[in-house]
């Protein structure tokens, strides 16, 4: 009776075994990672914020689709473009989520205000699409750094548009904002400008919250500006302003210009010939085909190339860490996102766009110019 109980437990394990086998091998335990973006506010940071999570969700149904092992799933907060908030939800996401990585956010106060809560609890951030340029730089030297970001920079753009308006215009005007994003971007742009022996023209402020820039646009046609540079974060306000006044200057800026908002605002015909600072090139292979599926997946919803296709390539980035992980473990995540290798970017994000001194997945050589021409943004020959 012995040597036959043990055939058949035997003859079950065995069938045990080739069961496991016939299955393959097992998704790890789910890894929970989190995402904070501006989804209500101000029309601008809302485009922003949905753009970039667009992109995100995108990456992960393409990492489901290519069978990645490690089960992953998003947890989502909207931080409101308020610093406040977003050190709160950065708390939340760390103590009560338990999340291992986080990407976000929209608005570079909220990343700055909300960094040093990561950088201390040792949990990595990448961060987008915020701008301004201190925000890895910041916390490169803390060896190491938990702070990392896949977005536009602010030098970087303002550096390839003064380096254009020099060379191409001797009256330049500078248009800008009140808020703290606004005030630096006027800094480095003047600086820029020093740099190349060159000046303004004519400077305008105007507060973020007004809805008429006529006296200003009154000013910099008065003063025979050829060239003005946009920083107000109200994008539509300046063209709006010189068409009444049947004055057609250059408009050039930062990449919020290239959001298909400001066209559906002010006209095709108006926009055409507008500047920006760009980092997807929508004429290679690779970006062609994520615009077009963007299009049909999410139709008018989608209307930021540029901003979904970074949040596309930080979630890529992420995902393939967490992947090689295979489990939460923050500091282990970090170091994976340091030294991730072989993305296959839709942006000019570079295959292996860290270091352990460089934490942006863009530098200044993958910054280019973009124009509106026939009704999209185009590389600027």
């Amino acid at each position: 009776m012995k040597n036959i109980h043990r055939t058949i437990q035997c003859g079950c394990l065995s069938i045990l075994s080739a069961a496991i086998l016939a299955v393959g091998t097992p998704v790890s335990a789910q890894v929970k990672v989190g995402v904070m973006q501006a989804l209500s506010g101000p029309p601008a940071i809302i485009d922003f914020g949905e753009s970039y999570l667009q992109g995100i969700k995108t990456a992960l149904e393409d990492y489901e689709a290519a069978g990645g092992k490690t089960k992953i799933e998003l947890v989502v907060y909207d931080d409101e473009a308020n610093p406040q908030r977003a050190v709160s939800l950065a708390q939340r996401l760390i103590q009560s989520d338990r999340v291992p990585v986080v990407i976000g956010t929209v608005s570079s106060g909220n990343v700055l205000a909300m960094s040093p809560v990561f950088q201390k609890a040792k949990v990595p951030l990448m961060a987008g699409p915020a701008v301004v340029t201190n925000i890895t730089s910041d916390f490169i030297d803390k060896k190491p750094s938990y702070i990392f970001r896949c977005s536009m920079v602010n030098k970087f753009e303002i550096e390839a548009v003064v380096d254009w308006a020099t060379k191409n215009f001797k009256k330049i005007g500078l248009i800008h904002s009140t808020t703290g994003a606004g005030i630096f971007a006027a800094a480095e742009v003047e600086q820029g400008l020093k740099n190349r022996g060159a000046s303004l023209t004519a400077l305008e402020v105007a507060a973020p919250g007004v809805n008429d820039l006529t006296p200003q646009m009154v000013k910099m046609r008065d003063a025979g500006v050829e060239l003005i540079l946009n920083f107000h974060e109200s994008y539509e306000l300046p063209f709006r302003a010189m068409s009444r006044i049947n004055y057609k200057p250059v408009v050039a800026g930062p990449w919020g210009l290239s959001s298909t908002k400001v066209p559906e605002i002010v006209g095709k015909d108006t926009i055409e010939g507008t500047v920006m600072g760009q980092a997807l090139d929508i004429s290679t292979p690779a970006a062609a085909d994520f615009d077009k599926r963007m299009r049909e997946e999410y139709g008018t919803a989608y209307r930021w190339p540029v901003v979904a296709a970074l949040g596309y390539d930080a979630a890529q980035i992420v995902f393939k860490a967490v992947d090689e992980v295979g489990k939460s473990d923050p500091v282990a995540i970090r170091d994976a996102i340091e030294n991730v290798d072989g993305i296959k970017a839709v942006s000019a994000t570079p295959t292996k766009p860290f270091s352990a001194n460089d934490h942006e997945c863009l530098d200044q050589q993958d910054v280019f110019l973009g124009v509106w021409k026939g009704g999209e943004v185009v590389r600027l020959n």
